[in-house]
């Protein structure tokens, strides 16, 4: 295992970096470009820590390093691709979050992770993401909640994600007899459910068995059963409660007809007009294309006219032309970035999500919590790509880069402290 050293070689700086933490959390989903200030705080404690702070690499892991090269490395793939397909520079806005999450995880591993205000965070942004989402379905009569994000989608994958943490720390919180933080955090898990289905996110949806597999290994063991139980009753009584006051159950049977609709279309008329079909659509478009240029992959110019050609030869219906993405994250990533995109991609999904499983059943119970929610996030992220470019908005690739760090950091000062 790692080298162990003082996790708060910098105090002064802990106390902005927790409320910046706290504050990323609360305005991810409350506020429009909410997830901006929370990074930007971050991110700028980092840059004080890094340079006041000790500079000594062997305070750092091998892991630590690992993920900041794996870091580094996609970046350094999605510029090597702008750069040799000449493309606008505006393909890298997503790209250099993954850099700047660098300093904001070496930073939280010299300074010490304060893991109440991760959790007040978590909870108060789920409530603001639950009031959004009320006022937009019964107040203005949307059809779906999309809070400020860009689309329902990743609001609803985010709300879950976030739901999914806040349930976690309920059952640590309840293991340490902390019963206000307990109902605080079932609360927050309540709210973030009700946000993921006003949503109504048929993608997200797929990452459930994972996500609960996950819960289970870390959580399940003979001496918290009976908080375990205490929890989960609790959460299903008043997540019961939420379906039969709400539509939810009806727009949840709505959506998922329309989606049997949808591919029977595609499949039996060729109709690739509406979402699924569009989207298998759009693979298929991809597919034909990547083993043309699989080093590199395509410039954004060079595809879309590629597309157009597919489109005047009859291989693929024309409405393909009018969609911004292929909508699914490993396939843009392969398409646009090659084999190469795809390698750095997939070796930072891969190990971070093995690295945080190699402690879900570690002694120490805060060490099994944050390793689940850290494993939860590229599960999930992984799941919710498959049906969109989750990862090609800021607001997702913030999320992602960010609590990639938190969580790691959190975690691996809850093991040095065990």
């Amino acid at each position: 295992m790692a080298a162990m050293h003082p996790s708060s070689t910098l105090p002064r700086y802990s106390a902005w970096m927790s409320c910046s933490i706290a504050a990323f959390y609360t305005l991810m989903l409350a506020a429009p470009s909410g997830y901006s200030y929370g990074g930007a705080l971050l991110l700028i404690g980092s840059l004080l820590v890094l340079s006041r702070g000790n500079h000594d690499a062997t305070s750092l892991s091998i892991q630590d390093k690992t993920l900041c090269a794996l870091l580094l490395a996609f970046f350094a793939t999605t510029l090597i691709a702008v750069l040799w397909h000449q493309d606008s520079f505006k393909h890298l806005d997503q790209a250099v979050r993954y850099l700047l999450a660098i300093p904001i995880l070496i930073a939280l591993r010299r300074t010490t992770v304060r893991i109440e205000w991760l959790w007040g965070g978590l909870v108060l942004g789920l409530l603001g993401a639950a009031g959004i989402a009320w006022w937009q379905v019964h107040l203005i009569g949307f059809d779906r909640a999309d809070g400020f994000l860009t689309s329902a989608i990743p609001f609803g994958g985010i709300s879950l994600s976030m739901a999914v943490w806040c349930l976690l720390g309920a059952i640590l919180t309840g293991s340490q007899r902390r019963l206000g933080w307990t109902a605080l955090l079932l609360i927050g898990a309540l709210a973030g459910v009700y946000a993921f289905i006003a949503s109504a996110t048929r993608g997200a949806m797929v990452a459930l068995p994972i996500l609960a597999i996950l819960l289970l290994i870390a959580t399940v063991r003979r001496s918290h059963w009976r908080v375990i139980l205490a929890v989960s009753i609790a959460l299903a009584i008043s997540i019961t409660l939420l379906l039969t006051s709400t539509s939810a159950p009806q727009v949840a049977e709505r959506r998922y007809n329309e989606a049997l609709t949808e591919w029977h279309n595609y499949v039996e008329k060729g109709d690739a007009t509406n979402n699924v079909g569009s989207r298998l659509e759009a693979w298929k478009a991809a597919l034909i294309s990547i083993p043309e240029k699989p080093l590199l992959g395509w410039s954004h110019a060079d595809y879309d006219a590629q597309t157009q050609h597919l489109v005047d030869t009859g291989r693929i219906a024309p409405f393909v032309t009018t969609l911004s993405n292929t909508h699914n994250n490993f396939i843009e990533v392969w398409l646009h970035q090659g084999a190469l995109g795809l390698l750095a991609f997939l070796a930072l999904m891969v190990t971070s999500f093995w690295y945080f499983c190699q402690r879900l059943r570690a002694p120490d119970l805060t060490v099994r919590i944050l390793a689940c929610c850290g494993a939860s996030l590229p599960a999930a992220f992984s799941m919710f790509g498959l049906t969109q470019v989750i990862l090609g908005r800021n607001n997702g690739v913030m999320f992602f880069a960010v609590s990639l760090a938190v969580l790691w950091a959190a975690m691996r000062q809850a093991e040095e402290r065990a």
